[in-house]
Order: C-alpha cells, then structure tokens, then sequence
C-alpha cells in the first residue's frame, strides 16, 4: 500500500535531540533542506497498491540510500548497516533515532527493482538537475558527451565454459519445471552436466577440442528436442541455447546424409558471451577486454558556469558504436529541455551523418572526426591520400552539393544523383585523370571512356570537418574542452563504482548507472552551496 512520508517532523530526529551533532554547513543538511524535498514521492505511487497490503517503506528514505549507495559505492547490506548508524545520513533524510533502519536490504533491493522498466529514476534525476541548474545558474548551451565501458557482474567465458554453462542453464530449468523430460534427455546427452564434479578447465588443447564437439552435438540434440515443445520452447534458457548454437554452430550434411555439428572458426558478429546475460557482449580496446555494457555521459561544459553538471546518461551495448548513440542523446537533451546550443564529442560520436542530424536539430556538434590517420604531421604529407574535401565545391540553391573541379583543378563534365544510392556521381575526363600526378592519391574511378567519382553530403561534411580540425589550431583548442569530460569519467568509475556494474541485467546497470550520476550531481551541488551560499539558492 502507498504511504507518502510524513511532512510533520519528529522529536526524535537528531536536529531536536541532537541539536549541535553536526555544523550547520555540513553536507547533510544541505541535503535536508535543498535536495531531500526535490524527490516527488507522487512519482512512485503507481509502484505501489492504493490501499490493502503493508504499508512501503520510507520513499524518501530509499532513495536517499540508493544516493548514498553511488556516492559511497555501498552494498545492500553495507547500506542497511550504516543507515541507523550514520548521523549524517538521518539528518540528510529526516530520520528518527530508533536504533533500526527504515528499512532492510531485501526491502530496498525490492524497491530498486520496482522501477526497473520505467522512467521514475530517470524522472527524479532530471528533477534533480532542474533544481540544480535554476539555483547555480548554470548554463546548458555547451556540453560535451564521452563513453566508457562498465563491466557486467559476470565470468568471462570460453567457448567451453560458454557451452557448458549454456547447457546447464537450461537443464537446471527443465529440472525445476519438467522433470520427466529431464531424465528423458539428459540420457541422450554425452555427459551429466548437473554432475557437481563436472570439470570446467581443461589444459588439454586436443581433449578440449573433443570435449567441444561432444558439447555441440548436446546442444543440437536439446534443441530439436525442444524448440517445437509447446511449453519449453518458451523458456528464456531454451531461446539462449538455440541462439548460441546458431552463432557458433552449423549444421552440415556429409555425403552419407549423415549430419555433421561443426564448430565456426569465427563465431557470428554480436554474440552472446555468457547465457546469465544474453545482452552482455565482450570487446577490446587497446589493453581494455571488458564483457559488460556501454556507459555513455553528458555534461555542460560552459566557461562561466561555476559548476558542471551531468545531464544526460544511458546504458547500452558495448558494441555499440559511440555515433549510434547520438541521436539519442540529443532527443532525450531536447526533450528535457536541455537542448545545448553546442556539443563537444571525440571522433567516435562525430561523423558526416551525426553532424548533418545535429544541424538538423539546431545543435553545432563539434570535434574531430575519424580519418586514416590522425597525425598532424602525416596529414601535411605531401603524398597523403585526397578526399572529398580536396575538392572544389559549393552548394547550389537547394543546398545540394555541387562539385566544380577536382584537387588538380579538372572541371567537371558533369554530375547525377543516383536513383538507388542517393549519391552524387561527377563525371571527368578520364584520358586527363589518367595523365594527372596526384592520380595515385586521387578517390577517382578512372574508367575506359569517363572517370567518376562518387560523393554524398554527408561524405563531403566530415571530411571538411576532419580538414578543418587537422589545420586549424584554434579550432582544436576549442575542441579541447572536451577533453574535461574524462575527469568527469575518472570520477564516476573511482568515487561512484561506475566501472563495474553490480548487476547482470543491463536495466538494472542502467539504473545503477542513472544513481551514481545523481549522486555525482548531488555532491557538486552541495559542494557549491557550502562554497557560492546564497539567497537565490532558496528551493522549497
């Protein structure tokens, strides 16, 4: 049953007993008297039944211990532990003195899961935000937006143990749902994986290799045997196993009709990595091999705010590239009326297609844009590859692309938009191309009559982008900005427990993920009123 906190204050909150436990400027109350009243316990009311059932606990209260959690990188028990215990904490949240926490850990674990699936989280972040950015005066014409990778709460598995534990994630099931059809097929597979003495190392390359195909065929076998079964082809471990097998099996028949379970050399692109979380995916970058998810993070980075604030985090795919995200991004930016007039971004977000979309929204995205090499020194080359931004081009009325002559200054003969592309296909010369010294440098298709060369808008923007951040000083030192969101990075992994997530479902790293943001934003905010106090911070 939903039950708001109550408004009345207790005399037996530690400012009436306690009056001079803490100093006046302490964060926590601070917190008490800026931050606690901006969670709208309206919010959570649709968690919860209208009448009937145990009252919830303190709204106030929990979320207030999920802040403190990211700020503290604390366990659900940690937290239960220290919430009775820490006068700051009942100060922060109006909590009587009573020796027990307003809740416990399988209280508050429950209440987190509740809002998995919806944006109450996200809601009291941004109301959070709002708050924070009328009292500071903090402006969100400028932000910059960076990723980092958060490892999931899960083994990174071989193939073998990949397979195994597939299996045995599924077994388990059967055994627990059917177990009839449990012993029926467990006879049929090669070993039993329940077994506890079930080895899963084996430092036997050859043996390992056999073992492997004995564990192809099982999954084979537990797939015919089930993905047509009117109840169990419904289970999640059943579709997991089906989906690995299709990734790192195939099927093939020999000439005796016989089928044949062979293992890929290379397994399909985007596959699952560990049957506990089929989202979870596994990358490298440089000396980074992470099997979790994507963070990315949003900031205002304007030079006359006193303080920075994040705006905007999300979680998703580890292989999902950073331009992907962009659109996104900014959608969520526009609809919470944090439009930026500028956004910085690496080379990973900003490409011809993300700056187009951008402009489109009326948001200058700025940063460099990936290339060949990004060396300052061998773009000044003199036999560096040319691009479409070498060449001679203008927009016509209709802002179409029109290219005028190429890099050796060859007047065009001419110029279509392919039909079925959408590209722009220029026509020149091809006895004067084939002649020409940049030739080898050049993108042009010489053919036996014509030569061509294809372009897009999209093409032609990053590359002058890329163009005008390899030649420009001034324009990388205005880029340079947004290079600060790697502290706010460092901190969030550091201080809030960012880098690895304490979950294996990704909606649950998701709200870790919006949490430790809030904590982040709520620290630099109580860091700025202890520091810049004033009447205008007034937020009742």
């Amino acid at each position: 049953m939903f039950q708001p906190t109550s408004r009345q204050s207790s005399v037996f909150e530690v400012d009436s007993m306690l009056p001079w436990a803490l100093p006046k400027d302490d964060w926590s109350v601070i917190y008490k008297e800026k931050v606690l009243p901006l969670i709208d316990e309206e919010l959570f009311r649709p968690l919860y039944a209208e009448s009937g059932g145990r009252p919830n606990a303190p709204i106030k209260s929990m979320v207030s211990a999920l802040i403190f959690m990211g700020q503290e990188k604390l366990t659900w028990r940690q937290a239960e532990y220290l919430f009775p215990r820490r006068l700051d904490w009942l100060i922060a949240t109006r909590t009587p003195i009573d020796g027990k926490a307003p809740f416990d850990h399988t209280t508050l674990f429950k209440f987190y899961r509740r809002l998995e699936g919806n944006d109450i989280a996200r809601q009291v972040f941004t109301d959070c935000l709002d708050a924070f950015l009328e009292a500071s005066g903090t402006s969100v014409k400028k932000q910059r937006t960076d990723s980092f990778f958060a490892a999931g709460w899960l083994k990174t598995l071989s193939r073998y143990g990949l397979f195994k534990e597939t299996i045995e994630s599924f077994l388990r099931a059967l055994r627990k749902q059917k177990p009839g059809l449990y012993e029926d097929i467990s006879k049929e597979l090669s070993r039993d994986y329940l077994d506890d003495g079930f080895d899963l190392t084996e430092k036997d390359k050859d043996l390992t290799q056999e073992k492997l195909a004995l564990m192809a065929r099982d999954l084979y076998r537990i797939k015919c045997a089930f993905e047509n079964h009117k109840q169990v082809k419904y289970y999640d471990t059943l579709k997991v196993l089906c989906r690995v097998f299709a990734q790192q099996c195939e099927v093939k028949e020999t000439d005796g009709q016989d089928l044949e379970i062979v293992i890929k050399e290379k397994p399909d692109p985007d596959t699952i990595c560990t049957p506990h979380n089929p989202d979870a995916r596994y990358t490298r970058k440089g000396k980074q091999r992470v099997t979790g998810d994507k963070v990315v993070v949003t900031e205002t980075c304007g030079e006359d705010n006193q303080v920075q604030f994040i705006t905007d985090v999300d979680v998703v795919k580890i292989t999902t590239a950073d331009s992907k995200v962009q659109d996104d991004i900014q959608q969520r930016l526009i609809e919470n009326d944090l439009k930026p007039e500028t956004q910085y971004a690496d080379a990973g977000f900003v490409n011809g297609e993300t700056i187009l979309a951008s402009e489109e929204r009326g948001i200058h995205l700025e940063g460099p844009v990936a290339g060949r090499s990004q060396s300052f020194e061998k773009f000044e080359n003199a036999d560096r590859s040319l691009d479409a931004a070498d060449f001679n081009v203008h927009l016509d009325q209709r802002d179409d692309l029109v290219v005028v002559a190429c890099p050796n200054q060859q007047v065009a003969k001419g110029q279509k938009r392919s039909e079925k592309t959408g590209d722009i296909i220029v026509h020149f010369d091809a006895d004067v191309c084939r002649a020409c010294p940049l030739q080898p440098r050049c993108p042009v298709s010489i053919g036996k009559h014509v030569a061509s060369f294809r372009v897009d808008e999209a093409q032609y923007v990053g590359a002058s982008r890329r163009h005008r951040y390899m030649q420009n000083q001034s324009y990388r030192k205005e880029c340079a900005v947004r290079a600060g969101v790697e502290a706010t990075v460092s901190e969030l992994t550091r201080a809030h427990g960012a880098r690895r997530s304490r979950h294996r479902k990704p909606t649950r790293t998701r709200l870790q993920m919006i949490f430790a943001t809030l904590a982040c934003n709520v620290k630099r905010f109580i860091r700025y009123a202890q520091n810049w106090a004033c009447p205008e911070l007034e937020m009742a």
